[in-house]
């Protein structure tokens, strides 16, 4: 078991995560446990009971998939909107993105679940929201067939990376969650600054980019695109 504790904005958070079997990990963020599924070898799409990018489902809005109805997007974890890009009346499509949002120090694109338009906006920048916290409703209308995820082609995820046995010493950057890498955007002898975008990690349907916590120069990149991870596997050392 692997305890995290946070604060934003005077706030207190603290993370669990309990077990990782497999494919799933229980977590628990402050006392409300819940179960993700893990993408592995091949892209899946898995609505579980606390996915943390769930939108309310139709059984519990009234309606049945494929009817018209209003669905609400809500926070996947506790903390602070950056940047809200639909207003009311716009059309979405599944994949574009609605907000973006700061939580345990990583920036975090939320997307759009369903074909609609946009009915209620409760976010603005700067705003901060706990876990569950009404952010988006989206009306949906029928009959036109319901979301479903891109079918794309499954692609051959690279073998993982071998980790270096010795790490260079230095400032050590760890994955903050269980999840996949999807770029990198440093190499070894870049010049950072804190607050400049080292890689983005997938995790928990969540498009996360991780940050640079100092000023410094990249002394060894341990990871590259595609490579899965676990939880405080070593990322990027900073010098």
């Amino acid at each position: 078991m692997k305890a995290f504790k946070f604060v934003i904005d005077g706030h207190k958070y603290s993370t669990t995560v309990n077990e990782i079997d497999g494919n799933h990990a229980e977590v628990t963020v402050n006392g409300t446990t819940f179960t993700v599924e893990l993408e592995k070898d091949e892209p899946k799409v898995v609505a579980k009971k606390a996915d943390p990018m769930k939108v309310v489902s139709a059984a519990q809005t009234g309606t049945q998939a494929g009817a018209a109805g209003v669905q609400v997007v809500k926070s996947p974890l506790p903390g602070s909107i950056i940047k809200v890009a639909v207003k009311v009346g716009d059309k979405v499509q599944p994949g574009d993105e609605l907000l973006t949002m700061e939580s345990m120090k990583m920036e975090n694109s939320i997307k759009s679940e369903y074909a609609g338009t946009v009915k209620a906006i409760y976010a603005e920048p700067g705003k901060n929201v706990m876990q569950e916290d009404r952010l988006i409703e989206i009306e949906t209308a029928a009959p036109a067939a319901a979301p479903k995820a891109e079918p794309a082609a499954p692609k051959a995820t690279p073998a993982p990376a071998a980790k270096p046995a010795a790490p260079a010493a230095g400032l050590k950057v760890t994955s903050p969650l269980p999840g996949s890498v999807i770029k990198v955007f440093v190499k070894e002898g870049d010049e950072v600054k804190k607050g400049n975008t080292l890689l983005t990690l997938e995790s928990m349907k969540m498009e996360n980019a991780v940050l640079a916590e100092q000023d410094g120069v990249v002394k060894q990149v341990c990871v590259s695109a595609g490579q899965n991870v676990m939880q405080e596997d070593l990322l990027i050392v900073l010098g």
